[in-house]
């Protein structure tokens, strides 16, 4: 099957079907493509992924994620917006984060590491040459998931579709 980044889902040559993966709680949909850039905490590709419309990168073994600086309020709002789960208290902010030392997957300088202002009391890594924006395994989950917002009911019609489906042309 040949990725069709830009469409996010596969297609198959061969029998013309289309392969959307599936999107998971969060509303992140991971491409399983390996990507030219790799996880500044494991090493390892980085597979392309989306949260709704929005491209990014994301690590299959540590479960972060890369993307631009400038999605970064599009996705949370998207989130925020989209999520049907309760709404929780974030844990404390672990200080010691404060000392880790990231290179930027995308242009290889070492990234600034500070307190995220918003909510989620998380650390998170930018660089300030290329404006990429790494978080870590479970940080986009507390900051669309701490108090502030009501989740969304269920039923409503424009809840998140996190069906898998095959369709053929």
């Amino acid at each position: 099957m040949q990725l069709r980044l830009n469409q996010q889902h596969f297609y198959c040559e061969y029998c013309s079907s289309r392969y959307f993966p599936e999107q998971n709680m969060d509303g992140l949909r991971v491409l399983e493509a390996n990507s030219e850039v790799s996880c500044p905490v494991c090493k390892i590709p980085l597979v392309h992924a989306y949260i709704g419309s929005t491209h990014l990168y994301h690590c299959q073994s540590c479960q972060g994620m890369l993307f631009h600086q400038e999605t970064f309020l599009e996705v949370i709002n998207y989130l925020r917006e989209n999520s049907t789960r309760p709404p929780i208290k974030p844990p404390p902010v672990d200080y010691a984060e404060l000392e880790r030392k990231l290179n930027c997957p995308a242009c290889r300088r070492l990234m600034s590491t500070h307190l995220y202002g918003g909510p989620g009391n998380l650390v998170v890594d930018n660089c300030s040459h290329c404006h990429h924006l790494w978080l870590d395994h479970n940080e986009f989950t507390r900051i669309i998931r701490s108090p502030g917002r009501e989740p969304r009911s269920t039923d409503d019609e424009k809840s998140v579709d996190s069906s898998r489906h095959i369709e053929q042309d």
